[in-house]
């Protein structure tokens, strides 16, 4: 789970949880990257969720199936959620017909949270070339120089395969027992 603590601020740190309530809290403390007016605001808000309950829900699913999931479980999962992942990118094909960046003329947290998702699209074995708008879109983001950097962070440290079996409890085994604390890690 992603997570932040801001000591930079009065009073005590605050900690901030949770992709879209991170870039939330950042724009509305910088002023940067959210629109000012309430219409912009609200949808930014809609857009951040959508991203949570849908693109990036959609788009994990079918990574975990692709890979993670033992090749006698993938089949069905990997369908079921290509199909899925390619919906949201009919959505956000839809929405960037005419504009720039998701809200408009100016890139927000809608286009920064989305769009590591569409990244990744053709490594989960999607296609972007049905989606025009959604491939320049991704290019027009890949290239501001802020996003390459993100993208260069921790490059050495990435994944080159499969977890181990180890790495497999970490990541699956987790029950409320763990997120409690009562199982003993």
């Amino acid at each position: 789970m992603p997570a932040i603590v801001d000591h930079d601020g009065e009073g005590d740190p605050v900690p901030v949880f949770e992709s879209g309530a991170i870039m939330f809290y950042l724009a509305e403390k910088t002023g940067r990257f959210i629109p000012a007016d309430p219409r912009g605001r609200k949808e930014a808000l809609e857009w951040l969720f959508w991203r949570s309950c849908n693109q990036g829900h959609m788009a994990c699913q079918l990574s975990h199936f692709v890979n993670y999931a033992p090749e006698d479980q993938a089949a069905y999962g990997r369908t079921r959620y290509a199909k899925e992942y390619d919906r949201c990118l009919g959505v956000l094909e839809r929405r960037l017909e005419g504009r720039a960046y998701i809200l408009g003329d100016d890139y927000s947290i809608a286009d920064m949270i989305c769009w590591p998702w569409v990244l990744i699209g053709k490594a989960m074995g999607q296609s972007l070339e049905p989606f025009p708008n959604v491939t320049r879109w991704r290019q027009a983001v890949k290239e501001r120089p802020a996003v390459q950097r993100g993208v260069d962070l921790g490059k050495d440290h990435r994944r080159q395969g499969a977890p181990s079996v180890e790495e497999r409890k970490i990541l699956f085994d987790q029950t409320a027992a763990t997120a409690t604390g009562r199982d003993g890690r």
